[in-house]
């Protein structure tokens, strides 16, 4: 599976999906694909929220052709509400796998920019200030931790 392949088929499954901001999902989706830093990581940028915001699942991925280290990566991205948000980066964490903590760091990186709000709120605000950036220097950390840099 290539990343053509997965954007169409990503497409498929977010075309009528908008964000916190109302902008066309695919454009989150885009963001965390062009940061990566192979066709790898592009391809798990673009199906890093699919296991979460769709009805497929990971049997679905391996069907459709995606390795198992691409759908292993995309499983350990995806955020169960039986977790907390910190859990579920803890997680993420502790499975070293480097891909993923990368991947995260990108997605918390565009989700931290609130400029894509048309109007943000004090909500806004804290989410980003008690949710994500105490996290996304936990990310940053084990990065750190595991590559000597980012």
């Amino acid at each position: 599976m290539n990343i053509e392949e997965t954007r169409k088929i990503v497409k498929k499954y977010f075309e009528d999906k908008v964000d916190k901001g109302n902008n066309p999902y695919m454009e989150h989706l885009e963001y965390v694909s062009f940061h990566g830093r192979n066709e790898t990581e592009k391809i798990v940028g673009l199906l890093h929220d699919i296991l979460e915001d769709t009805h497929l699942t990971r049997t679905d991925l391996l069907d459709m052709g995606f390795s198992s280290e691409i759908v292993d990566t995309v499983f350990l991205l995806t955020h169960f509400k039986n977790l907390s948000y910190n859990e579920y980066i803890e997680r993420i964490i502790k499975s070293k796998n480097k891909m993923a903590m990368y991947i995260k760091k990108v997605d918390m990186e565009h989700n931290m920019d609130l400029t894509r709000l048309k109007n943000k709120t004090e909500k806004d605000i804290k989410r980003v200030n008690e949710k994500y950036k105490p996290n996304y220097l936990k990310i940053v950390k084990a990065l750190e931790e595991e590559n000597g840099s980012i």
